[in-house]
């Protein structure tokens, strides 16, 4: 049998549209990593701009609870600032427990059996299984980040709220 003879695949065969469009692909994946800021990967990136996103959430969300409670208090005397800063550290310290606890799946059978007793009363069944339902958990956490912001900036709001107690006091 020649090479003539030969069977060959048409993917095997190699043109020039090919080499051009992966070239093109190559320096435009060169000129963009190079354009963005040196040393760091657009996923490290990426992440960054989330953790920056959810600090700003959550300052917003602290003022929001703190002018609520001082609205909601129709009080702005010191001791009154103290309790709104004291209920913006618990909430946010709440809030930072709850994603921990969701992480750590500590109180997963609670919550999958009041789910499914709550469906059992509507006549309705689980989507999922048990074994499915913690799986699923396990392969999706709330990333650490979340939890860390909340409980840091509870712990940089209770230095003032502290200093304030003492004042007050």
């Amino acid at each position: 049998m020649s090479n003539k003879d030969k069977f060959t695949f048409v993917n095997d065969i190699e043109s020039d549209i090919e080499d051009v469009e992966e070239t093109i692909n190559k320096e435009q994946t060169a000129e963009s990593e190079e354009s963005k800021f040196p040393g760091i990967s657009e996923h490290e990136r990426s992440e960054r701009i989330k953790v920056v996103k959810t600090i700003l959430i959550v300052i917003i969300v602290s003022a929001a609870i703190f002018a609520f409670t001082l609205f909601w208090q129709d009080d702005v005397s010191l001791m009154g600032i103290c309790d709104a800063l004291w209920l913006v550290v618990i909430i946010e310290f709440f809030v930072g427990w709850i994603l921990l606890i969701n992480n750590l799946r500590v109180f997963s059978p609670l919550i999958y059996g009041a789910k499914s007793f709550g469906r059992m009363l509507l006549g309705k069944r689980m989507d999922d299984d048990y074994y499915t339902y913690l799986k699923m958990k396990e392969d999706n956490p709330v990333p650490r980040f979340y939890y860390r912001i909340c409980f840091i900036s509870a712990l940089i709001i209770a230095v003032p709220a502290t200093v304030l107690l003492f004042i007050v006091m």
